[in-house]
């Protein structure tokens, strides 16, 4: 990730990110195969969809219910096609259209979907104001055809029968209600007639100015809402909102009648009168040639075999909508770059989850030790891990025994807790004391870890005390364990006399000293410990630590004094199902190969096959990768 030690740890270059992607394309294929495989096998076992549409158009009636100068026309239309969808998909028409089919003896009646699977597989959309698109989806590829024409066609059916018979009604309405306008428009035309002799008024001509112009007018679509709304008596109740609407329309027009009449100039009684009578009688005179219109109408609807319903275009041929082979390919497709591109947030955050990013941090020579997690969920697999924590236990060991330098005393420090540097100082000492004379002192007095486990009987006030039971404490090859001390001020007693003598004491008498110290970001102890100690061994624990961490360290700690990092808990078990580091030493492979070392055997497994095929594809185009970037850098 970082390239040299003066880089912070959010710049990145190219040969990082490609080196990021790399070391890590054994997990990114493998996890990219496993879903391959998913995503193939719910591709052909899944079940097929067919879809078929066709588009219909619905008639609005010729005899509508609102007149065309009022608002509620567009209403009236988007509620009637509503309703319109709703008897497409109601139970009489869907059951109606399934016995149809049942019928034809083409298909068997287990095969055939209940009303209400159809009903759930319907998709009803208005295009416009008269269109509607119907889509079914059905796994059986004919009858998703078949069964949508039979829907198409009981619909249509529906319709026709439903408007003959409307018709019916609606002409025996109005034939009751003729004889009633007709004595009501002679009786009108009597009053006229006697009053024009009473008051010898036939002759009077009257002014056609603007207003009674505009009166006239409001008073002819008065007459045609008397008529609207005897005609939705019939279909509608007072309380419904067409029914309402239409009412709210009629007073309007009555309260804009009364706003002219009272404009009008004060005219003789005998002509206003007279005026009166003649509008009675137009208004009956209207509403009787409406009725006869109607009548018509109506009739001619009920000996028509014509629905309001018309197919535009017929049920198409059905379509594969699921599974689909371009959904399949672009499901690989962005499960690969999804994972690929979460492989690299994650491994470019700031917490230190990949060995390589560490090295590229803080340089390889500086990286004294590594200790992989071990679970204690699983006997088999912790006994393995045991194993393998022994052998990276020795290299550090190693190191620390083969160092050229005469600095003999390292104190182990974490950033935090939980970071597992007394299980590391404790392995050290343990390792070390085999061969050498090996002090090994808890200096942690708050947790007393170490003294809790190797020694939870000690009760020391300071060293002298200690030393007079020291034979207690000392094991076979004088190797020796120092406990903590119940102190009052830890900072206080690092820099006292009494520790500083007896620091250079022990460094004389032992091989080795190990300092067990509290976390340095929690307290100052481990600072102050710097300035007596000759090497540090930083715990960097994986998934916990980060790179701010380690440049707060560098900044806090001596920089005079070597500095040593420990790299602890990284996962040694690899997981194809979603994202676990796998440390790139350590894999599966070096499980098995560990387990069945000299044994000149090998389990084979799909998973070994995957990340051993995924490590060789890798090292072929990693390196092919290095040759262009190396010729690219030469002048």
């Amino acid at each position: 990730m970082h390239s040299d030690n003066n880089l912070t740890n959010d710049q990145i270059d190219l040969n990082s990110l490609i080196s990021i992607l790399f070391d890590n394309f054994n997990i990114i294929l493998s996890v990219f195969l496993s879903s391959l495989l998913v995503i193939t096998v719910y591709f052909f076992s899944s079940e097929s969809l067919y879809r078929s549409s066709s588009l219909l158009e619905v008639k609005e009636n010729s005899s509508s219910l609102f007149p065309s100068f009022t608002d509620v026309s567009t209403f009236s239309r988007k509620n009637e096609l509503e309703a319109e969808k709703e008897i497409y998909k109601s139970d009489a028409t869907i059951k109606d259209a399934l016995e149809r089919i049942n019928s034809l003896n083409i298909y068997q009646s287990e095969d055939l979907p209940s009303a209400l699977e159809v009903r759930k597989n319907l998709d009803i959309q208005n295009t416009s104001q008269s269109l509607m698109k119907i889509n079914f989806v059905s796994d059986n590829r004919n009858l998703t055809k078949d069964l949508l024409d039979l829907l198409n066609q009981e619909f249509i059916d529906d319709r026709k029968n439903f408007f003959s018979e409307s018709s019916a009604a609606g002409k025996k309405f109005i034939q009751s209600e003729i004889p009633k306008i007709k004595t009501l428009l002679r009786e009108s035309e009597e009053k006229l007639n006697n009053y024009k002799i009473s008051t010898n008024t036939s002759d009077v001509i009257f002014d056609t100015n603007t207003r009674n112009f505009k009166l006239e007018e409001l008073k002819n679509r008065f007459n045609e809402i008397i008529f609207k709304e005897l005609e939705l008596k019939e279909f509608y109740k007072e309380s419904h909102p067409i029914y309402l609407t239409l009412i709210e329309q009629k007073n309007l027009v009555l309260s804009q009648i009364d706003e002219i009449e009272k404009d009008l100039p004060s005219i003789p009684s005998t002509q206003r009168t007279l005026e009166n009578l003649k509008r009675e009688v137009e208004i009956y005179s209207g509403a009787l040639g409406e009725l006869s219109s109607q009548e018509l109408t109506l009739s001619m609807a009920e000996a028509s075999s014509l629905s309001n319903v018309r197919i535009i275009n017929m049920s198409s041929e059905p379509e594969k909508i699921s599974p689909r082979a371009i959904v399949y390919l672009f499901s690989i497709v962005m499960t690969f770059l999804v994972y690929g591109i979460l492989v690299v947030i994650h491994f470019l955050g700031d917490r230190i989850s990949h060995f390589d990013s560490l090295v590229d941090f803080v340089g390889k020579e500086k990286i004294i030790g590594e200790l992989p997690f071990i679970s204690k969920k699983n006997s088999d697999k912790a006994n393995l891990y045991s194993k393998v924590a022994e052998e990276l236990i020795n290299k550090t060991v190693y190191e620390m025994t083969h160092n050229e330098q005469d600095n003999k005393s390292y104190s182990i420090i974490s950033s935090r807790k939980g970071e597992g540097k007394t299980e590391i100082v404790s392995r050290l000492f343990n390792k070390l004391k085999q061969k050498n004379k090996v002090c090994l002192i808890d200096l942690d007095f708050r947790k007393k870890g170490l003294t809790r486990d190797l020694a939870p009987n000690a009760n020391f006030k300071n060293f002298e005390e200690f030393f007079e039971n020291k034979n207690d404490y000392t094991s076979d090859n004088e190797s020796i364990f120092i406990p903590s001390f119940d102190v009052d001020s830890p900072p206080d007693f690092f820099t006292s006399e009494e520790f500083l003598k007896n620091i250079s004491i022990l460094k004389d008498e032992y091989d080795y000293l190990l300092f067990d110290t509290p976390p340095w970001r929690l307290f100052v102890d481990a600072k102050i410990l710097s300035k007596h100690v000759d090497n540090h061994i930083y715990v960097v624990s994986s998934q916990a630590s980060t790179f701010k961490d380690i440049d707060l360290f560098r900044k806090e700690i001596n920089p005079e004094k070597n500095v040593y990092y420990f790299y602890n808990k990284f996962s040694l078990y690899f997981n194809f199902l979603w994202y676990q580091y796998e440390y790139p030493y350590y894999s599966r492979n070096y499980y098995y190969d560990y387990q069945n070392y000299g044994t000149g055997t090998k389990k084979f497994t799909i998973s070994n096959f995957l990340v051993e095929s995924a490590t060789k594809l890798r090292n072929i185009l990693s390196e092919w990768v290095k040759s262009i970037l190396n010729r690219s850098k030469k002048p």
